[in-house]
């Protein structure tokens, strides 16, 4: 099966954008885990939060985009300040 999202970082912030939308986002301000557009009649989030983020979030995203979306996101996309 074909992967149907692409991951991208600047060492900062991690994207994760599917085929027609931003699936997720992990930045130094929060978390968005996004349902698809289709769903999103029930609120845009599955995950979200809206604090500063430490080492225990970057886990914590991925654990969740993985139980949330099927993405498993690779170690190499750890942000810097995390490595």
């Amino acid at each position: 099966m074909k992967k149907q999202y692409k991951i991208d970082t600047d060492g900062v912030t991690v994207w994760i954008n599917g085929p027609v939308h931003c699936m997720a986002r992990f930045g130094r301000m929060g978390i968005d885990i996004h349902r698809y557009p289709a769903d999103a009649v029930v609120g845009e989030c599955l995950f979200c939060t809206h604090a500063p983020t430490a080492a225990v979030d970057w886990k914590l995203f991925r654990t969740k985009m993985k139980e949330l979306h099927g993405v498993v996101v690779p170690d190499r996309y750890t942000p810097k300040r995390f490595r």
